[in-house]
């Protein structure tokens, strides 16, 4: 019954800190990747490189709390060309990697770049899919414009634990 007990204990202190993105765990401490910044509750780090770092990435957002760890994890790409083949293929295969990995999509939004706010007013509005994991994971992905000519890729995970701060 002991062997029970040590096998259970030890498969179970495998699954505190359930996998994220970017070579990172929920729930581990994530305040030395980058200098601190205290945002109401949360701590925020702004880092450049992570574990398993993408070279088209120009930063990393990571929020959470000293007690419980990280929460929340972002990034934003360098800028691409709005209507360029790269950040189609880019955003695509970000896509395909969620769908890989058991996202499920909650909801998609087309792109919507020719209407009259965008081209007059640069109101555009970029591709948009938020999604979830069976462990409670959520996800969002989203080109977001920048001006008529310029657009990047956000993507933003949350844990289950996270709560958005009202702000």
């Amino acid at each position: 019954m002991k062997r029970y007990l040590l096998l259970f204990s030890i498969v179970s202190s495998f699954n505190v800190n359930a996998a994220a993105p970017f070579g990172l765990e929920w729930g581990s401490d994530f305040l030395h990747y980058g200098e601190v910044v205290q945002k109401g509750v949360y701590k925020e780090v702004v880092a450049i490189e992570l574990p398993e770092h993408d070279f088209t990435v120009e930063s990393y957002r990571l929020l959470g709390t000293s007690e419980a760890g990280l929460m929340k994890a972002s990034m934003k790409t360098f800028d691409y060309l709005l209507f360029s083949e790269k950040l189609d293929f880019d955003y695509a295969e970000q896509e395909n990697l969620l769908q890989a990995n058991g996202f499920q999509i909650r909801k998609f939004t087309p792109r919507n770049t020719s209407s009259y706010e965008c081209i007059l007013h640069s109101n555009c509005t970029g591709r948009r899919l938020e999604a979830y994991h069976s462990d409670g994971t959520s996800v969002v992905l989203e080109v977001k414009i920048k001006n008529r000519n310029t657009a990047y890729i956000y993507l933003e995970y949350s844990a289950q634990e996270f709560t958005a701060p009202n702000e």
